[in-house]
């Protein structure tokens, strides 16, 4: 069904349905207009209208070293968390694939998928307990990686399980019945498949965890402060346009990973369409 045939589908229906769409787009937008617009103020509170037009709170937050440390150390510590959330998430997919009862095939799964379904102050507050117990773990990242991570892997496990439903099964065993070893059926006949998965599965899991402040509070190192959290901050401190304008940057980042990612996605499928079309 076209969009055509769908909005004559809906009758006398559509206009209450284009209001209540056009409605919905507005309190999603409308909020971040608000803030983008407050960080160009020329004045030194968030004020609706702002006062005058000025870059000068864009130019404070790139020249200030607080703010940079805090970004660049959000990015490490994503990056890290993703890295493993991805590997974990698609071995536990592909090994998923591999247990033949279905009552176990549930409760891997369950386990997998729960850390959504749980607070992050849980993960905060059990990870603080180990810091304490251990150490040698105090005044480094590694339980913030560690909780980030149980935090995305659910992200990654659920689109590479959703692709590996929809893929053949009989591919694996006849691979292996002509020979191939297991590392070869991994690398060359199970994973390719999967790379969109993976990869929409790794940004979902960057997204989750670059904005993750809740882990941030209690297992960051003395000191030491990730983006969110330094956001957090200062709107507890001083509500300034210095906030407005980082969370704008932030904003439009991850509008421009987001849309450089449907666009290579969008064109991975056209190629995908043109070779099915030629080998037609």
């Amino acid at each position: 069904m076209n969009d055509r045939s769908l909005l004559r589908a809906i009758g006398w229906y559509r206009a209450p349905v284009i209001a209540v769409g056009l409605l919905a787009s507005l309190l999603f937008f409308v909020p971040f207009l608000v803030v983008v617009a407050t960080s160009w103020t020329s004045g030194s509170f968030i004020l609706f209208p702002p006062t005058g037009f000025s870059l000068q709170w864009y130019a404070t937050v790139l020249t200030d070293r607080q703010w940079l440390n805090s970004f660049w150390l959000s990015v490490v510590v994503a990056v890290i968390a993703t890295a493993a959330s991805v590997v974990l998430g698609t071995l536990g997919a592909l090994g998923l694939t591999r247990v033949r009862s279905r009552a176990l095939q549930r409760w891997v799964r369950t386990l997998f998928i729960a850390p959504i379904a749980l607070p992050p102050i849980a993960y905060a507050v059990g990870l603080w307990s180990v810091d304490r117990q251990l150490p040698f773990l105090d005044d480094t990242l590694v339980s913030l990686v560690l909780g980030e991570t149980l935090l995305a892997v659910p992200y990654v496990f659920a689109l590479v399980s959703s692709a590996l439903a929809g893929g053949d099964p009989s591919l694996r065993p006849a691979a292996s019945t002509l020979g191939a070893s297991w590392p070869m059926i991994l690398w060359r006949i199970e994973l390719p498949p999967l790379l969109p998965s993976i990869l929409g599965g790794a940004l979902f899991a960057f997204t989750v965890v670059f904005d993750e402040v809740v882990l941030s509070v209690l297992l960051l190192p003395p000191g030491t402060q990730t983006l969110p959290l330094k956001m957090f901050t200062a709107s507890q401190e001083a509500f300034s346009p210095e906030l407005t304008a980082a969370s704008t940057m932030v904003s439009l980042l991850a509008i421009v990973v987001l849309g450089g990612a449907q666009l290579g996605s969008n064109r991975r499928n056209r190629a995908a369409r043109l070779r099915r079309k030629a080998s037609a």
